[in-house]
């Protein structure tokens, strides 16, 4: 019961900070939790480019988190009893890193997608002035 006061506790929190940060959009909390994180295009910078940044950045995030978790998986191989004593520490091992990991591969796979589609070679496309051979009156 303790554990589900807890969790309540922590998304009231959490529901308060960001109304807070909808009501001050300037403030600091406001600057924090809405401030864009990733690459910033520039202004002479390609499509391509700017795509490979942000492909660059989802790895670079999928590898934080590959390694977060393996610190995990050694912190409890060290002391077996942590996943037992810390809630905390068996959620963010079990469910927090692996979604974030998970999701900064989707980024990446999805991006280097796009990278891809973009950079395909030209199929066969008609000219403004050709059309498609019709077939006589029958």
């Amino acid at each position: 019961m303790r554990h589900i006061v807890q969790i309540a506790a922590f998304w009231v929190v959490v529901i308060v900070a960001i109304r807070l940060a909808v009501c001050f959009p300037r403030s600091l909390l406001a600057r924090v939790l809405f401030s864009r994180v990733g690459p910033v295009r520039m202004r002479s910078e390609s499509e391509e480019r700017y795509l490979l940044n942000w492909g660059r950045t989802g790895v670079s995030w999928f590898t934080q988190a590959a390694l977060l978790w393996v610190a995990g998986w050694a912190a409890l191989r060290w002391d077996e009893a942590l996943f037992d004593d810390s809630l905390v520490f068996a959620v963010w091992w079990t469910a927090v890193i692996p979604a974030l990991a998970a999701g900064a591969l989707l980024l990446a796979l999805a991006v280097f997608a796009r990278f891809l589609w973009i950079r395909r070679p030209q199929r066969l496309q008609y000219s403004a002035h050709a059309s498609p051979t019709k077939r006589g009156s029958e």
